[in-house]
């Protein structure tokens, strides 16, 4: 799997990979979210057992968490690594630049970098939250539609994870080092 992987995304461009992972992950992420939200509010409207009201508002919380994390995503990062991008291929070179240049990359790595390690903090808290998948409680049906939608997003999280640790990130610095920018 790890092989097809690499060969999918080995030689794609940044910008190429920046729009994939927006349109694929990041959208789809905001979509799934969207319809998880609707239902944790559909449940928290309706008087259930303190367990149940307890789970849909984690889960609203890490939705809503997830949705900050995708909109600085596309709002911030995937705009810099097209400017960034469009550097590389000027043949940009910030060695040139007054100093203001190298702090902003510097700055943008980092961010990017902690904003990654902020999904695997949610992922961890996604995992802690679920509801039991066997369990002596009965659900209503509407709790497992909202338990399947919350294990959508986790699948959708880990394959972001994945892909910004692996591909993106190192692309990001690669481009950086190439108009000497890197930290």
């Amino acid at each position: 799997m790890e092989r097809i992987l690499q060969e999918q995304y080995k030689e794609i461009t940044l910008p190429e990979l920046a729009d994939k992972i927006s349109k694929e992950c990041y959208g789809t992420l905001k979509k799934l979210c969207e319809s998880a939200k609707k239902q944790a509010d559909k449940l928290n409207s309706l008087e259930l057992q303190q367990s149940t009201s307890q789970y849909t508002t984690l889960c609203s919380k890490l939705i809503t968490e997830i949705e900050g994390c995708l909109i600085t995503r596309t709002d911030i990062y995937i705009p810099y690594i097209l400017q960034l991008s469009k550097k590389a291929e000027d043949q940009h070179d910030c060695s040139n630049c007054t100093g203001n240049c190298k702090l902003s990359h510097d700055v943008q790595l980092l961010e990017l970098k902690a904003s990654h390690n902020n999904i695997k903090n949610i992922l961890y808290r996604l995992q802690m939250v679920s509801l039991p998948l066997y369990s002596e409680t009965i659900y209503p049906d509407a709790y497992r539609v909202l338990r399947n939608q919350m294990a959508l997003i986790e699948s959708g999280l880990t394959e972001l994870f994945f892909l910004e640790g692996h591909y993106l990130i190192p692309k990001v610095t690669e481009a950086q080092n190439q108009i000497n920018a890197g930290g």
